[in-house]
């Protein structure tokens, strides 16, 4: 007749399982968030999301009615990573903007990311084989590219040359936090 496990078995399988689900989701955060903090200053670390995202695109728009899980992976991989950055962008960096002087820009950033949240809405209400999935996406992709470079080319630029460094090295840590919150 086989043994009943004893209760300090049971005790200590259950207390580990407690001890992985609280730790799981944090090391989960931690990888998620780590190429955003790996890449210094908060500068560069929305420069490598920028990247990120480009190259999530491009392979998006790589594929082909006919690749419709790929399509629906790759959009929830977009739309994952750009919430991410917004978040960080609206709770830290765009609020920094608007209190050092740049509040039109960051109005006027604040605007884009609504319109990047209403492609998202409307490519996940086009099926992924539909021909007009392909060429939303690739009018949401020009559109982000132009707010990329608005932000890379023009306002972080200046905003990052009128910062003290010790405020540049808050908002930093601000956006890490912000990122670690939702990753």
């Amino acid at each position: 007749m086989p043994h009943a496990p004893s209760f300090g078995r049971v005790a200590t399988g259950a207390a580990l399982g407690f001890v992985a689900g609280l730790a799981l989701p944090h090391a989960r955060k931690a990888v998620m968030q780590g190429p955003s903090i790996a890449a210094g200053d908060w500068v560069a670390a929305l420069k490598a999301e920028h990247r990120l995202v480009e190259k999530a695109f491009e392979t998006a728009l790589a594929t082909t009615e006919t690749d419709v899980a790929k399509r629906e992976m790759l959009l929830t991989k977009i739309a994952y990573a750009l919430t991410k950055h917004a978040v960080e962008e609206e709770n830290v960096i765009y609020p920094a903007l608007a209190e050092h002087g740049f509040a039109d820009q960051a109005r006027h950033l604040i605007e884009d990311h609504g319109k990047v949240k209403t492609y998202i809405y409307e490519l996940r209400n086009i099926p992924p084989d539909d021909v007009r999935w392909r060429s939303t996406l690739a009018g949401f992709f020009s559109e982000l590219q132009s707010h990329i470079r608005e932000e890379e080319e023009d306002i972080f630029p200046r905003f990052e040359n009128a910062l003290p460094p010790h405020v540049s090295a808050r908002l930093t840590r601000m956006m890490n936090w912000e990122g670690f919150k939702v990753a």
